[in-house]
């Protein structure tokens, strides 16, 4: 069968829960005209019914799509907290389906 993956979605709302996230890095995206942040999940309290499993530390790229302009990237800093307040297209992708983006808007926390 073709193109099975359009018929799968994430839920990063369930996904979020429990976790804290720090932004990795920022740059202007040229190809989707976005600013883009690479995230990393500093703290990981979910239950995924297995105690050895975690994703601590793990990154994923956030494209902030409502960010257009090069100097929006200035608003974001390596280190900074932030929570997501907006979720748009979630695409997990990979040879083993192990790698998450995200086009999201973000607030910065602390």
């Amino acid at each position: 069968m073709r193109k099975l993956n359009q018929f799968q979605r994430f839920d990063f709302n369930a996904f979020q829960t429990g976790k804290t996230f720090m932004i990795q890095s920022v740059k202007y995206n040229d190809k989707k005209e976005c600013v883009s942040v690479d995230v990393v999940i500093t703290e990981d309290d979910t239950d995924y019914g297995d105690e050895s499993v975690s994703n601590i530390f793990e990154t994923f790229k956030v494209h902030l799509i409502n960010e257009k302009e090069v100097n929006d990237a200035l608003k974001y800093h390596v280190k900074d907290e932030i929570i997501f307040k907006g979720i748009g297209k979630c695409s997990v992708w990979g040879e083993y389906n192990n790698q998450l983006s995200v086009e999201a808007s973000i607030e910065v926390v602390g």
